[in-house]
């Protein structure tokens, strides 16, 4: 249940993602470096340790959205979706992500769509896993959205692209304050369906921001409505580091 947003800039990148959540869930712990692999790190945690999104040292980022729009497993599955992520951090490309991704044990993991964001290949690709098969789409080096609701995946899709659709005409498109105006929207709400979400139990309880540039990475983060927003944890930063294609 999430809203992602990425957009593509010289040598890096401007993504932003709302996590929508039940209320009774725990609340996540900031973004902070960790190394993984020898690889560093930036990313929020939730209670068992995993997250929706992350980016490492490399500027590749990844963010993981439920998929809601396809047959559920009736079996309660025991592999938390948010190590998913955090498995993959150590990787410095697409095709070292497309194979780690063929070789995890995911049968007893939840569908998910997953998001990667590579610049020094300006490449995008998303992973989608439906409890029995990995599929994988390569969409344009351009701004781009996802969109998930527990509540319907597709009408989410309409009724928030619409909302982003008609953001993207505004004078300071793409910007990072058009960005975060973007992402506490309330158009077609505040209800379920609008990119700031407000049901009765479901709300979105965090704002995360990765800009990545030709030198560093950041990440800052605001936990609760983004339409109520306080003040932003960070920036937690990291030098970028070069790698070889």
């Amino acid at each position: 249940m999430c809203t992602l947003t990425v957009i593509p800039r010289n040598h890096g990148y401007l993504l932003a993602m709302n996590r929508d959540e039940r209320l009774t869930r725990a609340d996540a712990a900031p973004p902070s470096l960790v190394s993984v692999g020898g690889i560093a790190a930036v990313y929020p945690r939730d209670r068992a340790g995993g997250t929706w999104v992350a980016a490492n040292d490399r500027g590749i980022a990844l963010a993981l959205l439920n998929w809601n729009d396809v047959s559920q497993p009736d079996s309660e599955k025991k592999n938390s979706r948010g190590a998913v992520v955090t498995a993959l951090m150590r990787l410095g490309s697409q095709g070292e992500v497309q194979k780690a991704l063929q070789n995890l044990d995911l049968l007893d993991t939840w569908p998910f769509r997953l998001v990667g964001i590579f610049p020094a290949e300006k490449k995008i690709g998303e992973w989608r896993w439906n409890h029995k098969q990995l599929m994988v789409e390569f969409p344009e080096w351009k701004p781009q959205h996802w969109f998930s609701s527990s509540l319907s995946d597709e009408r989410a899709a309409s009724e928030r692209g619409a909302a982003c659709a008609s953001a993207w005409r505004m004078e300071d498109a793409g910007s990072v304050a058009w960005l975060r105006c973007l992402h506490a929207c309330h158009d077609n709400g505040p209800g379920p369906f609008s990119i700031c979400v407000h049901r009765e139990n479901v709300r979105t309880v965090s704002y995360t921001e990765i800009a990545c540039d030709a030198n560093k990475v950041s990440c800052r983060y605001s936990a609760g409505n983004p339409c109520a927003r306080r003040d932003f944890v960070g920036p937690v930063e990291m030098a970028r580091s070069a790698i070889n294609l």
